[in-house]
This record gives structure tokens, C-alpha cells and sequence, in this order.
């Protein structure tokens, strides 16, 4: 039996090894490292998401621009700063055209919580009389005489100031990280070009094509995901809104614009199905019940809207869109979402499937070949065998 090559490698006894020479304490000390900037970053929450905001945008912009750049011969801050006022004011028209109904619709819908409160007592002979009576009487008081109901709150000139600072600031902040973001967005879009060449610059430099190879895979996963899912949420939520209108339903654009949001999330939208028919329901319950088509208003004409926009986006839109991005079956989509939705909230919730489709790519690429080709241990991008090695 021969007996394997004498490594020319230079080797050190056990007891002659510092702490940072074994991979362990390295590893265990980049995880450290680690879970401290992510507690860091938790911390300054309030700061870094506009940051972050202004990055992401930047980063979903960045095919657009990088096509604005060259089809129009346009400076790339030019460009940028085109894009940031189309992006202002197409929010501010739609704050101005679709806040006022949201809001007056929301206004409506607590102003009649007490009565569908009642409705559902009555139907179902629930004891809620006193919470539908507390809860019409606010409203009552709060529409009729919006001041007086205030000082039943607020007994004290301090305390109605420090109200009326509490919305003042509130509304300050929102309007001061809008203005960050934007200004984050402007100078994030302008460098990304430079950003991206350091990145891959600093990635070729450590001689290992794969990373490169899969690290691209992963940008155009989560990139499609994103930009696609957010064109599709738009869309369906004028869809939804449109198609409820039509049909009489209350709170249209109320609940379209809860399905365009819950549209980010793949099959969350479903949610809003049985919502829409129970508004529906109330609704027609408080006016007279010998209609002729009432269930046809109740329960089919919502449904079909639903169901409608549901197959154009299963169909169409996503197919055409977003195309197969993030390469996932459906039952995996909807257990990654509730698993992300468990941990993170709306934000793992939102997160799950481009995180889901990042690992299967590392798993298909690295974990995979190794599993099946029954390498063991790598080092220097060198697989190491017991055949390899000479050990039988």
C-alpha cells in the first residue's frame, strides 16, 4: 500500500497555536461580529431606515436608470435626479388624489362599526349592546362636537399642547425622513455604478469564479422578486379598486389598497376576499332586505371581482412580469411566508421568499455537488477525498 506524500506544508503543534490561528474561535468570532451590527442596526433603527429605504429604491432603480443613461445619452445625475421628481410627484399625486377618499372612507367605516356591531348581535345573538353603544357614542360625540369630545380626554391647556406637539412632531418626522430618503435615493442612484465596480472588483480579486457566478444568480433572484412584485402590487391594487367600484362595493379604494399592499406578499391578498363580503354584507343588511338580486350583490358580484383579478395576475401578470425569479414552488412560497411572517413579522413577511430563494441557490450550487459527489472537507478550492488522500 503506498503511503501518502509528506506535506511540505509548515505545521504547528497544538500548544504552540494562538487563539486566532484556529478556524473555530475565527468563525465563532465573525459570528459575534455579526449578530453585533445587526443588534447595532436594530438600535439605530429610526436612523438607518431612511438610509436603507433611499438604498433599496436606488438599487430597484438602477436597470431603469442604467437604461434612461444610454437610450437618452443623459449625465447619470441627470437621470437620477429626472427619476426622483417623477417618483415625488407621482406620490404626491396620488396622496392628493386617492387620501381623500381613503381617508373619508375610513371615516365612514368607524363612524358605522357600532351599527355592524348590532347587525352581527342581532344575526348571530351575541351580547355586545354595551361595547356597540360605547363605541356609538364616541362616534357620535366625536362627529357632532370634535372639541368637546376631546376635553373629556385632554383636562388641561399642558396636555392639549402636548397633543397638539405629539401630531406636530409626528407629522414633522414623517415629512423630515421623507426628505432624507429622497435625498439618500438621489445620491445612492448616482453612485451605485461605482459602488457595483468596487464590489466586484474587491469579489475578482479573491480568485474564486464561483462567487462571482452565484452572487449574480442572487441579484437577479431578489431584483426580479422586488421590482416585479411591486409593479404587480400596483396594478392589482387599482384592479381590486376599480372592479369593487363597479359593483357597488363599500370602501372601495379602503379595501383596494389593503389588497395592493398584501399583494407584495404572493397569496396574501386572499385575506381581503372574505373581508370584502362581510362589509358587503353589512352593508346591505342595514338597508331593506327584499332585494331581488341580494345574494348576487352580496356574494357573487365581489367574488367575481376577486377571482378576476386573481386569474389575470396568475396568468398574466406574474408570467409576464416576474417570470419564474425566484424559482419556487407554491407550497414552498406559502411555508417560507408563514415561517418568515412567524420570526420577522411584516418584515420577514416581505423578506421570506427572496431570503428562501438566496439559500436554495447556495444550497444547488455548493451543498448539493459536494452531497452528492461525496467530497468531505475543502481547502484552498481544493476538495480532499479519503481516495485523494491515499487512506484506504
Amino acid at each position: 500500500m503506498p503511503l501518502p506524500t509528506p506535506s511540505t506544508t509548515r505545521r504547528k503543534f497544538s500548544r504552540n497555536l494562538h487563539l486566532w490561528e484556529v478556524v473555530a474561535i475565527r468563525e465563532l468570532c465573525l459570528l459575534g461580529v455579526v449578530v453585533w451590527f445587526l443588534w447595532l442596526c436594530l438600535q439605530l433603527q429610526a436612523i438607518l431606515v431612511p438610509v436603507l429605504i433611499g438604498l433599496g429604491l436606488a438599487y430597484l432603480a438602477d436597470p431603469t436608470l442604467d437604461y434612461v443613461e444610454q437610450a437618452w445619452r443623459l449625465p447619470r445625475w441627470v437621470a437620477v435626479a429626472f427619476m426622483a421628481m417623477i417618483m415625488c410627484l407621482l406620490f404626491s399625486g396620488l396622496v392628493l388624489w386617492i387620501g381623500p377618499l381613503l381617508v373619508d372612507q375610513l371615516r365612514h367605516f368607524f363612524e358605522k362599526v357600532p351599527t355592524y356591531l348590532s347587525i352581527l348581535a342581532n344575526r348571530y345573538e351575541v351580547d355586545l349592546e354595551d361595547i356597540s353603544r360605547r363605541l356609538y357614542e364616541v362616534s357620535t360625540n366625536i362627529k357632532s362636537n370634535p372639541f368637546a369630545t376631546l376635553k373629556t380626554f385632554f383636562s388641561g391647556t399642558g396636555q392639549v399642547f402636548y397633543f397638539t406637539n405629539i401630531i406636530i412632531g409626528t407629522l414633522g418626522s414623517f415629512l423630515f425622513s421623507l426628505s432624507l430618503i429622497v435625498i439618500y435615493f438621489f445620491f445612492f442612484a448616482w453612485s451605485f455604478p461605482s459602488i457595483q465596480k468596487t464590489f466586484w472588483r474587491l469579489l475578482e480579486s479573491q480568485g474564486d469564479p464561483r462567487w462571482e457566478k452565484l452572487l449574480t444568480e442572487m441579484d437577479v433572484a431578489i431584483g426580479e422578486f422586488f421590482r416585479g412584485r411591486l409593479l404587480i402590487a400596483l396594478i392589482m391594487s387599482g384592479m381590486f379598486g376599480g372592479g369593487w367600484y363597479l359593483v357597488g362595493m363599500p370602501y372601495w379604494v379602503l379595501l383596494g389598497f389593503c389588497a395592493g399592499v398584501l399583494s407584495l406578499i404572493p397569496y396574501a391578498a386572499t385575506l381581503m376576499w372574505p373581508i370584502a363580503l362581510l362589509l358587503k354584507y353589512l352593508d346591505m343588511s342595514m338597508g331593506p332586505s327584499s332585494i331581488d338580486d341580494y345574494w348576487m350583490q352580496v356574494l357573487v358580484w365581489p367574488s367575481a371581482v376577486y377571482l378576476g383579478v386573481q386569474f389575470i395576475e396568475g396568468w398574466v401578470l406574474t408570467p409576464w412580469i416576474q417570470s419564474q425569479s425566484t424559482d419556487l414552488s407554491a407550497a414552498t412560497i406559502l411555508l417560507v411566508v408563514l415561517i418568515g411572517g412567524a420570526l420577522g413579522g411584516v418584515l420577514g413577511l416581505i423578506l421570506a421568499i427572496p431570503f428562501a430563494a438566496c439559500l436554495k441557490i447556495l444550497a444547488k450550487e455548493l451543498i448539493i455537488p459536494r452531497l452528492q459527489s461525496g467530497d468531505i472537507t475543502e481547502v484552498h478550492g481544493k476538495i480532499i477525498t479519503p481516495q485523494s488522500s491515499g487512506l484506504t
